[in-house]
């Protein structure tokens, strides 16, 4: 769906106008073949107060904010950059100049060999500044609620990847002998951090949900509405309710968002 046809010009969306600066902006780095104006336009219908803005390269986007092109007061909320660009992107972030805690990070892959492969290559660096992976193969909702996800603060990264980034943080643990040495030299182990003491709980409420409400939060991490996982499951929309106030409550969330993060956590 998002690989529409079409020239691969790399003409700059005309997104920042002055009439537009309360609004924040998702920004596209790419060529208009990946982020055609299908894409564009799709973010400004399902997002309230956002305008959509694509550039062709990360140069040119440093260049306009550098030169304070962009009005006063319009910022990058969210930072989707084509994989093709991920060296640069990589490099870039070293830097950080024009970027904050606020702006959300992610590279955009075209298919699960492709996710894949940028995990493996990138996957420290996509922990340490927490860049998600979002698949530009999905129907049109669950791209939508993934990007819902990565924009309230998500780490995401495809199943298929997963291997490759649980590959790359072996080889980045310490060795036994390194870590009883530093045992010794410090006193004791570090203390569990937040991010593993989460990760735990969710382990914990996941295997106390029934079949079905797993296969319900499965759906709801796909991004479907009430409704849809409704009719595919032939039930009411007021029993997935049910489900889901049962779900959320076994993971210790207070929303569906948390939940679906809960859930991709797991690699359910």
């Amino acid at each position: 769906m998002y690989e529409p046809r079409g020239t691969d010009q790399d003409v700059t969306h005309p997104a920042i106008q002055p009439s537009m600066c309360q609004k924040d902006l998702f920004t596209f780095i790419g060529s208009q073949r990946l982020f055609s104006e299908v894409v564009l336009r799709t973010i400004e219908t399902e997002f309230d107060e956002v305008r959509a803005s694509r550039f062709p390269d990360l140069e040119t986007w440093d260049l306009v904010l550098s030169n304070h092109i962009q009005p006063e007061g319009q910022s990058t909320r969210l930072l989707i950059v084509d994989e093709r660009q991920a060296d640069r992107f990589m490099s870039f972030l070293e830097h950080q100049d024009h970027l904050t805690p606020r702006v959300r990070l992610a590279i955009a892959v075209r298919d699960d060999a492709s996710a894949t492969e940028v995990v493996e290559r990138w996957g420290a660096r996509l922990s340490t500044y927490t860049v998600s992976v979002l698949p530009m193969n999905l129907n049109l909702t669950a791209w939508v609620q993934l990007i819902r996800l990565i924009d309230c603060g998500a780490h995401y990264l495809p199943v298929c990847s997963l291997g490759a980034m649980q590959a790359a943080r072996r080889e980045r643990a310490p060795s036994p002998d390194n870590a009883l040495h530093d045992t010794a030299s410090h006193g004791a182990a570090p203390a569990t951090s937040a991010k593993d003491a989460r990760e735990e709980a969710c382990a914990r409420g996941v295997a106390k949900l029934t079949p079905r409400e797993r296969e319900v939060l499965k759906l709801v991490a796909s991004g479907q509405p009430n409704k849809m996982i409704a009719n595919e499951l032939s039930v009411s929309a007021h029993t997935i309710k049910l489900h889901l106030h049962r779900i959320m409550t076994k993971l210790g969330v207070t929303n569906r968002t948390e939940a679906a993060i809960c859930f991709h956590s797991q690699n359910c």
